[in-house]
């Protein structure tokens, strides 16, 4: 876990640079539009992980990891209905998951912004208050109060994965699988924000 939080700190960097929902003047449209965007990406990138994934499920209980039905309560709640989520663009350009080792790296990357998500969280409660336009922010709430052991647990997950293996290349296409998604979580916003990426 420390070697993937090292090896790819240039890549999260630049997926945090095209995220704006730390910005001061947020906007409802503004936050529905991200929700958007997100859910563009996570349906296609959830569908592509339970594939490989499978082979570790019931450790990482990933049923109760999976954010599409999240991301669908937020939008719904923005005025969103089944045919307006299915006309959403969806990312093409989805990290190659090839195996388990790219799969847990993507998964990495995935948990870690729930992880993150939490300090995004108190931001749009403060900064939104009781506009009920923007609804309970069930995406960014996901586990509750379980975030922590959930990212513990997925921690134990992929370092047992890891020692299992036995081996640096192994090793070496999980940091490679983090990469690769936190890459195209950038590419996937920036496509229409044109937002500069600090290199």
């Amino acid at each position: 876990m420390q070697r993937l939080k090292v090896e790819t700190r240039p890549h999260h960097e630049r997926t945090e640079g095209v995220v704006r929902l730390m910005d001061a003047h947020l906007t409802p449209g503004d936050y529905q539009r991200h929700l958007e965007d997100f859910y563009g990406l996570y349906v296609p990138l959830e569908a592509r992980l339970a594939g490989p994934l499978s082979a570790v499920g019931p450790a990482l209980s990933l049923g109760s990891r999976w954010k599409v039905p999240l991301l669908e309560e937020d939008l719904r709640a923005l005025g969103h209905d089944t045919a307006s989520l299915a006309r959403l663009p969806r990312a093409l350009a989805l990290p190659s998951l090839p195996g388990l080792a790219e799969a847990l790296g993507c998964a990495y990357v995935l948990e870690g912004s729930t992880l993150g998500g939490q300090l995004i969280l108190r931001h749009l409660t403060r900064h939104f208050g009781a506009d009920a336009r923007v609804g309970t922010f069930a995406f960014f709430r996901a586990y509750g109060d379980q975030v922590g052991p959930m990212w513990r647990a997925f921690g134990d997950v992929i370092t047992q994965a890891s020692e299992r293996a036995a081996s640096a290349t192994f090793d070496a296409a999980v940091v490679q699988g983090a990469r690769d998604t936190f890459d195209a979580f950038t590419g996937w916003l920036m496509r229409e924000n044109d937002v500069p990426v600090r290199l």
